[in-house]
């Protein structure tokens, strides 16, 4: 069942996701409504599990300068231990499973070209694995955090 949200939900979501940090008094400054509505607000959206506050590292400034993708074609029959294993490694921080071509589009960073090897070497052991296709990104042009904050893994 879909949570109900309004306008000042998705406002208040707006300026989380420019600020995780930003105390409630200047929210509701901004929002032009008290500081308590704010805290009830953010309260209920975390504890409906519509939004998560966390940390998200920029793996660039800490070194991880190659980013990029790896479409995985895979056994559909494994495709569930073949998720988990991809999302055991460090370096891959975006997991879909897919309908069509591939099965798998991860997203991962790494330090280096040898790095990305070790990496596409551990993604090709992994049971069920059939190919891998990876991209390198040069150029990031439009970033939404929402995708580095896990929520959790769906166990069905």
């Amino acid at each position: 069942m879909k949570e109900a949200i309004d306008d000042m939900d998705l406002q208040i979501i707006k300026l989380l996701e420019t600020n995780g940090r930003m105390p409630n008094t200047e929210s509701a400054k901004k929002l032009k409504t008290s500081e308590t509505t704010v805290r009830k607000r953010i309260k209920r959206l975390i504890d409906t599990g519509l939004i998560k506050i966390v940390a998200i590292r920029n793996r660039a400034k800490l070194g991880y300068d190659l980013s990029g993708n790896i479409r995985i074609t895979a056994d559909t029959k494994k495709t569930k231990n073949i998720a988990f294993h991809l999302s055991e490694l460090d370096q891959i921080w975006y997991v879909a499973q897919l309908a069509g071509y591939d099965e798998f589009d991860v997203e991962f960073s790494v330090r280096s070209q040898h790095d990305l090897l070790v990496l596409l070497d551990k993604i090709n052991k992994i049971d069920g694995v059939i190919s891998t296709r990876p991209s390198i990104r040069l150029r990031l042009a439009k970033h939404m955090g929402e995708f580095m904050a896990k929520f959790g893994s769906d166990k069905n």
